[in-house]
This record gives structure tokens, C-alpha cells and sequence, in this order.
């Protein structure tokens, strides 16, 4: 099982890096696109845990953690975030700052935002199992390296309506690392996101949320569609529940439930793999847990 696990990431592991699966794809990850830190409250902080295929030796652990403000006097949120992606033998963290312009034209919302940070990397060449014995392209110890990172993104609400573009690692940074044996050259892959939602309410008491996510890096393509359904404003604390369902294309099928009140909200997610990987793998769980305080307006949406 080893073998295959690596000759699955090998090019992965020397030449570039896929930006960690969400399944919880929503208009507040500021990880994914820093626009989305302007929303319907000023104070915002997130976290996303994924057990990306259970069962299967070396697979992605993820923890993502953000945190913003806004402040609404000079149109503008602040805010950070902060990865950690274990991939078989690599790990690979992130420590972000983010800033977001919020242009009012009337009832819409024009954000324009940046990401500045670190990209920290290690890799333990000692558990590779590469096909070519002595590979000059590959470390066989633990090394680890840093780089710095860049990213944009745009987003516009009016609204129910969310929709946002992003580019992530904008420069292609690179980080090598090198021991007594070889060098090995890592290349952060430019990442591009495409993120499309709208709130509908139906009646007094029930929503619907359809949400579509497009990302590419350029050599591989993503498309999600999900679909919440549920109830809101139910009581003073308590908003409600809603369900939900999904497709990532050629990769699995989602199923989640979601719990809002009024000042946090829970969501869990399951992946049910339909590619081959399910021969090995049971599936994939997230988890994820939104405080949102200081309402900054009239609530459009929860996820």
C-alpha cells in the first residue's frame, strides 16, 4: 500500500501543489478567496477540519482556521488565516494576512481583495519509495524550506447573490529542499477559483441554497455543486437546521447537515467516493465551526 500511496504523489511531492479539497465550500472561506471576509458580520471566526479519504495510508489531513473583522467606517476588513495540510510525507502550512475594500454602489458590494503571507514546507525524503532507485530528484532525509505567497480576489454580493474569483500563489513560489543526496525542487502551482451562491427564502421559515465552486490549477479542473435546504429564524437563539447534497464531478458524491444559531454555526460533511479510490478508502468527514458576532447588517445568509 505504501508503494502505491507514493507513486500517486510523486509528481505531486517534487513538482507541485494541489490546494487542500474543501467540501464546505462557502462564501466566508477567506483561505480560498480574502473577499469573502466582508459578509453580514463584522467579527468572523472559522475553522475547517477534513479527514480526506479514511482508511487509506498517507491520505490529506487538513486544519484551516480564519479569523476577520470589518470595519465598516473605512469600508475595510482585516483578517488572517492559517493552513496545515499533511500529505504522506509532506506537510505543508500556510500563515496568511488578509485585507478587503468594501465599495458600496447602493445595494451592491464591489470587494476588491489581497493575501500576503508564508508558505512553510517540510518534506521526509526517509518515506518515499520512489520507482527509480537513487533518484537525484529526491531528498532522503527531512528537510523543510519557506517562501513567501501571494493571492488576489474579487467578490460582489447583492443581496442573496455571492459571487467571487481568486488566484492563489499568483508568483508560482518554489522552495527547495536539499541534503548529501539531491536536491528537490517544489513549485506551488497557481491556483484559480470561481465561486458562485444564492440565499433564497421561501416563506417565513425555510431557505435554499444552491452553491457552485469551480477551481483550477491549470493541469487538473474541480466543479462542486452543492445544495442546502432548510429553516431559519426560527427562534431568538436558534435558526435552524438545513440538509444538504452534492456532486464533485468524476469524484464523489456529498452529503451534509448543518446547524445555525444565532451566533455560531456547525456544519459536518461526508464524501462518498465514486472513482477508484473507493476500493481503498470509505470516504471523506469534514467538519466546520462559524462564531459570527455583530450583525453589520440585514441577514442575507448563514453558509
Amino acid at each position: 500500500m505504501k508503494r502505491l500511496i507514493l507513486l500517486l504523489f510523486f509528481p505531486v511531492l517534487c513538482y507541485s501543489q494541489q490546494d487542500p479539497q474543501f467540501t464546505i465550500n462557502n462564501d466566508y472561506n477567506s483561505f480560498v478567496n480574502p473577499a469573502f471576509m466582508v459578509n453580514d458580520y463584522n467579527l468572523n471566526i472559522s475553522g475547517w477540519h477534513r479527514q480526506q479519504w479514511v482508511g487509506f495510508e498517507g491520505r490529506p489531513i487538513v486544519g484551516l482556521a480564519n479569523a476577520s473583522f470589518l470595519v465598516e467606517k473605512i469600508h475595510s476588513a482585516f483578517g488572517v488565516s492559517y493552513l496545515y495540510d499533511k500529505l504522506g510525507a509532506q506537510v505543508n502550512q500556510s500563515a496568511l494576512i488578509n485585507y478587503a475594500y468594501n465599495l458600496h454602489i447602493g445595494e451592491h458590494q464591489l470587494i476588491p481583495a489581497i493575501q500576503l503571507g508564508i508558505l512553510f514546507n517540510q518534506l521526509d525524503g526517509s518515506q518515499l519509495d520512489p520507482i527509480q532507485a537513487n533518484d537525484p530528484n529526491l531528498i532522503t532525509s527531512s528537510r523543510s524550506g519557506m517562501n513567501f505567497d501571494l493571492g488576489l480576489g474579487l467578490a460582489y454580493r447583492y443581496r442573496g447573490i455571492a459571487i467571487g474569483f481568486s488566484a492563489r500563489h499568483v508568483t508560482s513560489p518554489q522552495i527547495k529542499f536539499k541534503d548529501e543526496n539531491a536536491t528537490s525542487t517544489f513549485t506551488y502551482a497557481r491556483h484559480y477559483y470561481g465561486y458562485a451562491s444564492y440565499e433564497a427564502k421561501i416563506g417565513k421559515i425555510w431557505r435554499l441554497k444552491p452553491i457552485a465552486l469551480f477551481k483550477t490549477d491549470a493541469s487538473s479542473y474541480q466543479f462542486d455543486q452543492f445544495l442546502w435546504f432548510g429553516t431559519r429564524n426560527l427562534n431568538k437563539f436558534f435558526d435552524g437546521v438545513s440538509v444538504g447534497g452534492g456532486y464533485r464531478f468524476d469524484n464523489a458524491a456529498m452529503v451534509g447537515i448543518e446547524f445555525n444559531l444565532k451566533w455560531f454555526t456547525l456544519a459536518y460533511t461526508y464524501d462518498i467516493l465514486t472513482n477508484k479510490l473507493k476500493n481503498y478508502s470509505t470516504g471523506s468527514h469534514e467538519a466546520y465551526l462559524r462564531i459570527h458576532l455583530f450583525q453589520s447588517r440585514k441577514p442575507i445568509d448563514q453558509i
